[in-house]
């Protein structure tokens, strides 16, 4: 015998959060994550079912009069949580981009490595790291946030000891596999944990300044790598991450990290395979803008070097290139979270792809120093908002049950943007030039405007009174469900 969602409680659904039938239906597998599986035997579950759904109404009166200060706690944003699971981020991607310069020069150094075996030394990181997102967002729910995030973290400190210890080539290259996925595992469970600590009325904000550590350390990062490598301290730079790693440790384990209920169902259906179980269908969308917008920033970050020396541009606008796009982008993180919570994220989405595609036509065409500039500015308001916003609207697209699939399908499809760009588009290098590429990146910027339009926009989901009505009806649903399972847990 198989349950299906009563018509009654998704017509009372629709009611108190404003939200379409086929929105409620969705956002009502809360209650029931699993769709058509077998019920729970028995009449307990009969009655806790019939309870759940006849005190909803009843117990909204009472709600509101408490509504006011309930409202009120959970807007809070800046908890102790909050702040610590930032300084966890911000460490962690500091880590990760001081090695992936450090890597590709200690591999010529100690081993006389090639320029090929040096970039795989460099990139076998991002393979793994995508390797452990997909399985991390799966089962992070299941394992237990604090669990993978303790696991992560620890497994990310033990790594950095790793590579001294590596006797050959073949030994380091292993270690920046096991490292890249623990820092997949650590930064998946990071942004996890924030999705679920920052409310969701609050959640553009919340992101973007949980993200604007990720601006800082792709600052701080390669500018201690370069320093560090240029005077040959490669063990100092291992010394300052093993540094910088045991931190990251120890904060991680003063982070009260909520968790969420699982239900017994959810607990039979962990074997099965399907796509759906591994990538949230909601995110893919927005994930997929996130993944252009990927594509058009690595283009710059890999050739950059290659092309200001190939144009004559050696002055400010090529050894200050990102810190002018560091600044930018350090900006937007905010401004994009307050547009992004008052007013939706058609207003900030357009206006960021728009922006990259300005960036690339100034790139292309820049004869000196102030055309670098005004793209590295225009590049770092574009690529910030991007990747803030897709990060926060992948997660309110999603289901309460699946933040952590939604989150690892974000940073899966970011990742993989990052890496392919450079192959990608730089086999147009030896035929068409370094120009055709970036003007290239910027139409794939444009197409991207066009794509988010037929994907989203055109549906209005991401409209600030929508989204508001689907925060709404998230809360209401997990309200729904808490009382449920306590209501069958009491009966079992």
């Amino acid at each position: 015998m198989k349950r299906e969602h009563s018509q009654d409680d998704l017509q009372q659904l629709c009611t108190l959060a404003g939200v379409r039938r086929a929105d409620a239906h969705e956002l009502s597998c809360e209650v029931n994550p699993i769709s058509h599986i077998p019920a729970w035997s028995g009449h307990a579950a009969l009655t806790a079912t019939r309870k759940e759904s006849s005190t909803l109404a009843s117990t909204k009166t009472a709600d509101a009069q408490q509504a006011p200060a309930q409202d009120h706690e959970s807007q809070t944003l800046w908890s102790r949580d909050y702040v610590f699971d930032i300084g966890v981020n911000f460490l962690v991607y500091c880590v990760h981009f001081l090695l992936m310069l450090w890597s590709t020069a200690y591999a010529i150094e100690t081993w006389h490595a090639s320029i090929g075996m040096a970039g795989l030394a460099s990139g076998i990181f991002i393979v793994g790291a995508l390797c452990a997102r997909i399985p991390a967002g799966r089962f992070i729910d299941f394992v237990g946030r604090r669990r993978m995030f303790l696991a992560g973290t620890a497994l990310f400190f033990l790594m950095v000891i790793g590579y001294k210890l590596a006797p050959t080539l073949g030994v380091f290259l292993l270690v920046r596999f096991i490292h890249g996925a623990s820092f997949g595992t650590t930064s998946t469970a990071a942004s996890t944990v924030v999705a679920a600590l920052v409310p969701l009325k609050r959640m553009g904000t919340g992101i973007g300044y949980f993200t604007l550590g990720v601006t800082m350390a792709s600052a701080v990062g390669p500018f201690l790598a370069m320093t560090l490598t240029a005077a040959s301290q490669f063990d100092l730079a291992l010394e300052i991450c093993g540094a910088a790693t045991f931190a990251i440790f120890l904060l991680s384990f003063f982070i009260r990290t909520p968790e969420r209920i699982i239900l017994p169902q959810e607990k039979e259906d962990l074997t099965k395979i399907s796509f759906s179980r591994f990538f949230c269908w909601k995110s893919l969308g927005i994930s997929t803008i996130a993944l252009m917008g990927g594509v058009c920033y690595s283009t710059v970050l890999s050739f950059l070097g290659a092309y200001t020396t190939a144009i004559g541009v050696t002055g400010i606008g090529a050894t200050c290139f990102f810190l002018f796009f560091a600044a930018t982008s350090f900006i937007s993180r905010p401004l994009t979270g307050y547009l992004l919570d008052h007013f939706g994220g058609n207003v900030v989405i357009y206006p960021s792809l728009l922006c990259m595609a300005i960036a690339m036509g100034f790139i292309a065409s820049a004869t000196g120093d102030l055309g670098m500039i005004i793209g590295a500015l225009f590049l770092g308001y574009g690529y910030g908002t991007i990747t803030a916003s897709c990060h926060a609207l992948a997660v309110h697209c999603a289901p309460l049950h699946q933040v952590g699939i939604a989150t690892s399908t974000y940073f899966f499809f970011l990742d993989f943007g990052i890496g392919v760009g450079p192959y990608t588009l730089g086999s147009f290098v030896p035929s068409m030039g370094f120009d055709f590429v970036y003007l290239a990146a910027g139409v794939i910027s444009i197409a991207g405007m066009g794509l988010y339009y037929y994907l989203l926009g055109r549906f209005g989901r991401f409209t600030r009174h929508q989204m508001d009505r689907t925060a709404e009806a998230k809360t209401l649903v997990e309200e729904r469900r808490q009382h449920f399972f306590q209501e069958s847990a009491a009966h079992a």
